[in-house]
């Protein structure tokens, strides 16, 4: 049986020592893996392969493109249409052939192209690099945007999660307020669950938005 309205309710404790001792990304993962089932266990390990930098290419990408996990498909296809975008525009700054270096994707709009864009403009690195992470994770919070107690729900707190143990790592600061906006987001998903309705004999949950 699944274990996930009970992950997930239990994900903001698993956070909540971020302020004394630094945001533990391995121990939330540890917490989150020993109550998923082999299957889940295994898209969760995929996943942890697009977050290591020296791990992507494009094979990574096609086998990303192939999974039966709705959010591993969608997560990666715009990660790795943003990771062109960033290598195209160094590329131009450094004089060098992108296609060299970029992934073959399908052809297809691509909506935050111009958001990029104008975040690459910006010649302040650190700010280029806290506006990338947010659109990662408005990405994520996009497409497990009606996922509230799945495996979606659990992949998109994963994502934010190692966003905000990056920043924990570069500037305590940027880490405990992205921290803090984590905890907000999933005890909010709790805030929007109003009641258990029994509908011919089986529960449901009804869920409305927060005043």
């Amino acid at each position: 049986m699944d274990n996930y309205v009970y992950i997930v309710a239990g994900l903001p404790e698993l956070t909540s020592g971020f302020e004394n001792t630094g945001f533990d990304y391995a121990a939330v993962k540890e917490s989150i893996m020993e109550l998923l089932s082999e299957k889940d266990q295994q898209l969760v390990e995929l996943m942890e392969e697009g977050f290591d930098e020296n791990s992507l290419s494009a094979e990574f990408y096609d086998k990303a493109a192939k999974s039966k996990n709705r959010f591993i498909r969608e997560y990666f296809d715009f990660d790795g249409r943003l990771r062109n975008m960033k290598v195209n525009y160094l590329a131009k700054r450094l004089g060098k052939k992108a296609e060299d270096y970029t992934l073959e994707l399908p052809e297809a709009d691509f909506e935050e192209g111009k958001q990029i864009e104008e975040i690459l403009a910006d010649a302040d690195f650190v700010e280029r690099e806290q506006k990338m992470d947010e659109l990662k994770w408005e990405k994520a919070s996009d497409i497990a945007r009606m996922d509230y107690f799945n495996m979606n729900a659990i992949l998109a707190f994963m994502v934010k999660a190692k966003t905000v143990q990056r920043w924990a790592e570069l500037d305590e600061t940027k880490g405990d307020e992205m921290f803090r906006k984590l905890v907000k987001e999933v005890r909010g998903t709790f805030g929007g669950v109003n009641s258990a309705t029994t509908i011919t004999g089986t529960t449901a949950l009804e869920i409305v938005e927060e005043e």
